[in-house]
């Protein structure tokens, strides 16, 4: 049932990364990595803080780890496929590549940091994390 819960939490953490980013990006007009840090920090939290209301407890290693392959391996993978489509166009620039990767790496390293046992921990409570 708990990787049920995880695989749930990490397909809704892609559907707001592409709800946010279309409302942010399209919409508003807002642009640049501050953008990216932004949304990465509030789909962050929002899937720490689903994780710790659903199990009641801190995740294992190893749901921490299914969580961020699906949702950081989702995002990656579109990632890599804009930059495809990208350098196919334009051929490889390396300021490209470090574009794409300043974009995409808050992401899966803002979540990793929002499941640590200390951000955990201070979402349950101090007397139920584990």
């Amino acid at each position: 049932m708990e990787k049920t819960r995880i695989t749930i939490i990490a397909i809704t953490g892609i559907v707001l990364f592409f709800l946010a980013n279309y409302l942010c990006r399209f919409l508003l007009g807002l642009t640049g990595p501050l953008v990216s840090l932004i949304l990465a920090v509030a789909i962050a939290l929002y899937m720490a803080f689903s994780v710790a209301k659903s199990l009641a407890r801190s995740p294992t290693a190893e749901e921490k780890s299914r969580m961020l392959w699906i949702y950081g391996g989702f995002l990656g993978a579109l990632f890599v496929a804009f930059g495809a489509w990208l350098f196919m166009g334009e051929g490889f620039d390396s300021v490209t590549l470090a574009t794409l990767l300043l974009h995409y790496l808050p992401y899966p390293a803002l979540a990793h940091v929002c499941l640590s046992d200390g951000v955990m921990r201070r979402l349950l409570g101090k007397n139920r994390g584990s």
